[in-house]
């Protein structure tokens, strides 16, 4: 893409109050209408479904850098991106792109430059999509729950000021950011209609936090996902068992092998436009009949119509709850160092070191260090280092040569044996539920769950006819349902969902 084709704007911190000035005007507008009583609720309804009062953007075929205010003293930034022909009056879809190396100390410096290259831009202009790029760090990393709302609230803030079609909202990613695309596919699928992993791993969000995740809720999306055989990280023959695998446990997957190519999107070309027309036929469905959602947590309770509002964990968990588990083996050569991508001299800088133990920290490097040998080979680049760690093994030892200021010193360590570890944690107790429903009939099976909500709204069923539900094959509610207001209100305001809103909570206590 020609970059000069696009302007670049800097939004700088008064446009941040300029974005939630829009966003609060949007609550007040929406609670007005609702205090109306001149409006039925049927025609609020009505309203709401078809909401389309959005600005049209002083500049189009623009990136936009905004930020979201996660805390007092955090603030993560984030780019828009918004097409030469984007019109406000036109629903529109939504690519979110999610990048790598999450666990970095800083935020990503110049990111703005970075995604003029990025290949799902030249798609989204050329078919007129919007694109978001959050930014994320150690404190907001895609897996954690304050990365995870960070996103959520940032797609939420875009609803506001652009008209995003709820129903074509894309989540993708390379390395962490297809890790990541696994991981909001197995936690919090609700915004989004698909998911696209580019050389991810489908257990680094459990691994990470150290909390479960249950495979069987990947039937709820299409997920589609693509490893290469020598990617240095996530092998496609060490990730290829985990997804035949997840297929066994009902996956809606769609796995891809490339060869000959190592930990990068060499495949972009080929690729990216088969992605591109997958995306537009598949819309996301939050009236499918059937789900099954398993958790562990309040946090990740919901999947469109089914929620799981507590746990029973002292019950015993029903057959048809599968915990799906096989073996990994970590075999892989890493120091556990961040090199600096700006430094243009012979040899490899390190920026950082990543958190917790490593061969790095045990040889004793140090940030601002230059590599300049390893085992008495020189190493102009990171590429040099990764060529001579193909020669290497676990239990191995290593001797790495470093410029610290003036001095040349050396540096000697061992890799670790190999180890051998469950791919999914599985140390909460959870509960699932699987529900369909045919008409105004809906049937709840529960496995471990002591209370569930059940949303509706008219697209799934006849609201002039009683609703029934049975619950593990008894039926213990049947009777009319109305639209309650303050909940469709309030499911509004927080969602900002026109397709996905709920008009009506009903709670069962198992």
């Amino acid at each position: 893409m020609n970059k000069q084709k696009f302007i670049i704007i800097l939004i700088l911190l008064f446009s941040v109050s300029l974005l939630f000035s829009q966003e609060d005007n949007f609550n007040k507008r929406i609670i007005k209408l609702r205090d109306d009583k001149t409006i039925s609720n049927d025609s609020l309804f009505t309203l709401l479904s078809n909401w389309n009062e959005f600005p049209q953007p002083d500049s189009t075929g623009v990136f936009i850098q905004y930020y979201n205010q996660i805390n007092d003293t955090l603030q993560a930034p984030y780019i828009v991106y918004i097409p030469a022909n984007y019109q406000c009056q036109s629903k529109t879809p939504l690519i979110v792109y999610l990048h790598g190396g999450v666990g970095r100390q800083e935020f990503i410096e110049d990111y703005m430059e970075h995604i003029q290259d990025n290949t799902f831009v030249q798609f989204a202009e050329k078919n007129n999509w919007l694109m978001l790029f959050p930014l994320g760090n150690k404190d907001t990393a895609w897996w954690d729950l304050s990365g995870i709302n960070n996103i959520k609230q940032q797609i939420r803030i875009l609803k506001s000021n652009y008209n995003i079609d709820d129903d074509r909202i894309y989540i993708t990613g390379f390395s962490d950011g297809g890790s990541a695309s696994f991981h909001f596919a197995l936690v919090e699928p609700n915004d989004f209609a698909c998911f696209y992993s580019l050389n991810g791993y489908i257990s680094v969000g459990s691994i990470v936090t150290d909390t479960p995740v249950y495979i069987s809720n990947l039937m709820n999306r299409s997920v589609y996902a693509i490893n290469t055989d020598l990617d240095r990280l996530y092998p496609s023959a060490k990730m290829k068992p985990l997804m035949e695998l997840s297929l066994q446990a009902g996956a809606n997957l769609l796995y891809k092998e490339y060869f000959g190519i190592g930990h990068e999107f060499a495949y972009a070309d080929n690729e990216v436009p088969i992605m591109i027309e997958h995306m537009r036929n598949h819309v996301r469905d939050v009236f499918r009949p059937e789900i099954y959602w398993e958790s562990w947590s309040s946090d990740y309770s919901h999947c469109d119509w089914l929620e799981i509002v507590s746990l029973d964990t002292a019950e015993t968990a029903k057959a048809w709850q599968k915990k799906y588990q096989i073996e990994m083996i970590d075999d892989r050569i890493q120091f556990g160092f961040y090199h600096d991508t700006d430094y243009d001299k012979p040899g490899i800088k390190v920026k950082n070191l990543v958190e917790g133990e490593c061969v790095a920290k045990e040889m004793g490097l140090v940030p601002e260090d230059v590599i300049i040998k390893m085992d008495g080979i020189e190493t102009e680049d990171i590429d040099d280092m990764d060529s001579l760690k193909t020669f290497k093994a676990r239990g191995d030892e290593v001797k790495l040569t470093v410029l610290r200021g003036k001095e040349q010193i050396e540096l000697h360590g061992q890799f670790p044996d190999t180890t051998y570890y469950d791919a999914f944690k599985y140390n909460k107790p959870s509960g699932a539920i699987r529900g369909t429903y045919f008409g105004n009939h809906f049937n709840i099976e529960t496995s471990r769950v002591g209370k569930f909500a059940i949303y509706l709204h008219p697209d799934m069923v006849n609201l002039e006819n009683p609703v029934s539900v049975k619950i593990n094959g008894r039926e213990v509610f049947n009777d009319n349902v109305n639209i309650d207001r303050d909940f469709m209100i309030e499911n509004f305001i927080k969602n900002r969902d026109r397709t996905a809103l709920w008009v009506k909570r009903l709670i069962f206590d198992i």
